[in-house]
């Protein structure tokens, strides 16, 4: 009897932690998922946490342990491949977390791969969406809690010595900032253009702002602390001055860090997810009017087409799922 064999991605983020099972030709209906809103309480919670929603898929869907071909795991960086730990992490609520060990342990049956969001999501890109011209210069990056990225450089995916070669998020956009980011430096790209970034530019200008912010305080009933990226854009897009500067400065900075971006990797596309792009109204036409336009005024190279990935939830689960394929099949992309 022909035992059919499975394949496990994980996505791990500062908010959710999924997890899905498929098949090796990765058919996207096939694709069964859990998640869980990410746990912080110690280090090992989020494996454990892995540990438990895959043991679920498995037993609610009559598979075993020995049927699994292998696991990949998506995580928010910075990442050591040697240790299979998280370190210095902004958002995953401590500075170093086991991930590989614990999870190789309780599967030993399975190889487990261990990889950078940012570059899970461009595999993702690559595998479901990129057409035939884009696939060999690629580049996704993720406007979410922080900023991230994955580059694929003719035909190859850019891992780096630890596994950390795009975390183009904390590219210094502004050497005079007195802005500091999570990761301890002054005037990342994610300091003012993720959704954190968003709300603290927000939360520190609108005590001394001549703008007028009225939409925003009646949407907030007054109350600062309910402020977030999401009202941010709403009031900007209802015509709150205050707010749309904001918006005009996250727009501003990621001009700079595609010019960036475009400079070092020569990429023939950007694909943009991460929860921002719920708003990318606001964000995508300005960026791909400047780089139609005048894109000199921040890349010496030919610019990128700009566009938004159709898989914004489900990116990170979907690149995570695409590395353990194209680590099974021997794909070049990966070396």
């Amino acid at each position: 009897m022909n035992i059919e064999k499975y394949i496990v991605g994980v996505d791990i983020g500062g908010t959710w932690i999924r997890v899905a099972i498929s098949t090796i030709d990765l058919q996207k209906e096939d694709i069964i998922t859990k998640a869980i809103q990410t746990p912080k309480e110690h280090e090992y919670s989020i494996s454990n946490a892995i540990i438990s929603l895959l043991t679920q898929l498995l037993i609610e869907n009559g598979i075993e342990k020995d049927q699994l071909l292998g696991i990949g795991l998506a995580t928010a960086g910075p990442i050591n491949l040697e240790t299979g730990n998280v370190f210095n992490n902004a958002n995953l609520g401590f500075r170093e977390i086991p991930l590989k060990n614990p999870i190789q342990e309780r599967f030993p049956e399975a190889p487990v791969y261990l990889i950078n969001d940012g570059n899970a999501a461009v595999l993702a890109v690559h595998f479901f969406e990129a057409d035939n011209s884009e696939k060999d210069n690629l580049v996704y990056i993720t406007l979410s809690t922080g900023i991230g990225g994955g580059v694929i450089c003719n035909g190859r995916l850019l891992i780096g010595k630890d596994g950390n070669a795009a975390e183009i998020g904390h590219g210094i956009v502004n050497s005079h900032s007195n802005f500091q980011c999570n990761c301890g430096a002054f005037g990342c790209w994610e300091v003012y253009s993720s959704g954190t970034g968003v709300k603290n530019r927000a939360l520190e200008a609108i005590k001394t702002s001549k703008l007028s912010s009225k939409i925003l305080l009646f949407m907030i009933d007054n109350d600062e602390s309910k402020i977030t990226a999401k009202e941010i854009f709403q009031a900007a897009r209802g015509g709150d001055k205050f707010s749309k500067s904001i918006v005009d400065q996250c727009v501003f900075y990621s001009k700079v860090g595609i010019g960036l971006v475009n400079n070092y990797y020569d990429c023939t596309s950007i694909y943009f997810g991460g929860a921002m792009m719920k708003d990318s109204d606001l964000i995508l036409p300005p960026l791909i009017e400047q780089f139609n336009t005048e894109p000199i005024l921040f890349t010496v190279n030919r610019p990128p087409r700009i566009k938004k990935t159709k898989f914004l939830e489900e990116i990170g689960l979907l690149g995570a799922l695409t590395l353990v394929k194209y680590r099974l099949e021997g794909n070049p992309i990966l070396g």
